[in-house]
């Protein structure tokens, strides 16, 4: 669009779409079952005709109460837009992140869009066009044999040529001893194997596991405790030799204050649900510069995985050797009947590994309206 144009787009609508989808397998994890996959999207319409989409958190109250917060502004406004929507700090505090994760996405696609050019090239320095996943899968099923279950289906996600798995474990110390020890069998010592405990246990507790799991050689163990538990990670930081990792249910200002100046684990995890590209630039740098890997978490549509690409393009190596860790993502594997049905495009591992970026505007993925309506339960519409 010419220049005068740009300057001149508003925003004149919001679009929150809620989305739900039966299983037809139920699978579990340390703290629930599930029977089904659930999301929120989010549609940003402007006067100019282009249009954005996110997945994940919108605002909430505050926009639904405060909608000129957005409505009526320019999308070029977006860090301003994103920091306005923040919860309000306690009184003569600085904290009270914002999470509109999936607001801010689709604001940041319809920037893209307008330029004609990728998010990836608009947040930063692009480090790479095809990003290595890591499998999300291997969750508790309705198996006579949890750890034969397991170890077959790790086999099959090996087979695939996935370059990393991440399996989950909290089920109490013996039978997740005996599921990983399996799993590890299965798969051999050279693919690398994550474990993720869903916060199951108390510091003492994993401290104890955390050493009884050393052997095999988990590339990292993600939320053992509970993630307010700060003294319980740094506890866990001396006791145990695996890498730890956390924070995909937090927003920014936490993971700043807590996870990545004290250098409280090895990999922070947000999710783009919460923190959105404007906050994921941010923690980017700021993890970078104190030496703690960025790993995104994601668990939700084709929409977010898209948007996580993006954002992992330009995540900066964590050192400057040539056998530096790889900059991952996750890529969640499970059962979700609407994950992929939400775009047109087809993302997936490719030959070597790895994922390419998508390359067209915005996030570079284009939504199906019939299937986010033929899931969606309910439609909130700010204007």
């Amino acid at each position: 669009m010419p220049p005068d144009d740009l300057r001149k787009i508003r925003i004149t609508e919001v679009a929150v779409h809620h989305l739900r989808g039966k299983l037809k397998e139920r699978f579990g994890w340390s703290l629930n079952w599930t029977w089904e996959r659930f999301a929120t999207l989010v549609q940003v319409k402007t006067d100019a005709g282009i249009e954005g989409w996110g997945d994940g958190g919108f605002g909430g109250a505050l926009l639904l109460q405060h909608p000129e917060l957005v409505i009526g502004r320019s999308p070029f406004e977006v860090e301003a837009i994103f920091d306005a929507i923040r919860q309000p700090p306690p009184p003569q505090g600085r904290t009270g992140s914002s999470s509109c994760g999936g607001l801010d996405v689709a604001i940041w696609d319809v920037i893209g869009k307008a330029l004609d050019q990728p998010v990836a090239k608009l947040l930063g320095r692009i480090y790479r066009s095809r990003v290595q996943p890591y499998c999300t899968a291997l969750y508790r099923k309705d198996w006579p044999d949890l750890a034969a279950g397991l170890a077959a289906e790790a086999t099959a996600w090996k087979a695939r040529g996935y370059r990393a798995i991440k399996m989950k474990t909290g089920f109490g110390p013996e039978i997740d001893l005996e599921i990983v020890r399996s799993v590890r069998r299965a798969i051999g010592d050279d693919l690398p194997l994550a474990i993720d405990s869903n916060c199951a246990y108390d510091a003492g507790t994993a401290a104890a596991l955390g050493r009884k799991l050393e052997p095999f050689h988990p590339l990292w163990w993600e939320e053992p405790i509970l993630a307010a538990d700060l003294k319980g990670y740094s506890r866990l930081r001396q006791a145990c030799a695996i890498p730890l990792a956390g924070g995909e249910t937090l927003v920014t200002d936490e993971l700043i204050i807590d996870y990545i100046q004290p250098r409280l684990v090895d990999i922070v995890q947000p999710d783009i649900e919460h923190v959105g590209f404007t906050g994921g630039r941010r923690l980017s740098q700021l993890a970078w510069l104190n030496h703690v890997r960025l790993i995104p978490h994601n668990w939700g549509t084709a929409l977010r995985t898209a948007s996580e690409l993006h954002w992992a393009a330009t995540i900066p190596p964590i050192a400057e050797g040539l056998y530096s860790p790889p900059v991952m993502f996750e890529f969640d594997r499970t059962e979700h009947p609407f994950r992929d049905a939400v775009i047109e495009e087809t993302i997936d591992l490719e030959d070597d590994g790895l994922i390419g970026v998508p390359s067209g505007p915005g996030i570079g993925v284009r939504v199906v309206q019939d299937e986010v309506e033929r899931f969606r339960t309910s439609l909130h519409v700010i204007s």
